[in-house]
């Protein structure tokens, strides 16, 4: 079982929202210089966030929580919503829950960006 949620988190935002491709979204990965330099946006990067300690029940190991930081950049406030609004929809079909979401204006690029942390319980064994 993979427990990297930002691996999934990106694989899911590639086949399920119709703005994202290897060209454009970057999993665990920097975003090259120059192709922040063309301003050709959308871009996104996900990074992983550090996994919680896991939860013991009856001296096993019952849970962990990981999680992930999703960074979106866009040319307007427009595209910004219209993003937000498919990758929650697409994180919540596959159990992904936000818990931070800022928007905020980079003055470096000139665009819009996005900031959403999300997390997944992954459930390691039933009780």
């Amino acid at each position: 079982m993979i427990r990297s949620v930002a691996i999934n988190t990106g694989k899911y935002l590639k086949n399920e929202v119709a703005d994202f491709n290897d060209s454009n979204l970057f999993i665990l990965s920097e975003i090259p210089e120059d192709i922040l330099n063309k301003k050709q946006f959308p871009l996104a990067r996900i990074d992983d966030l550090q996994t919680v300690p896991e939860t013991y029940a009856s001296n096993q190991k019952f849970t962990e929580i990981s999680g992930c930081q999703i960074n979106v950049w866009v040319e307007t406030n427009q595209e910004l919503e219209n993003l937000k609004n498919q990758i929650e929809e697409v994180l919540s079909t596959h159990q992904i829950e936000c818990f931070f979401i800022q928007s905020d204006f980079d003055n470096e690029y000139q665009v819009h960006r996005l900031i959403m942390r999300c997390q997944k319980i992954n459930y390691l064994r039933r009780i």
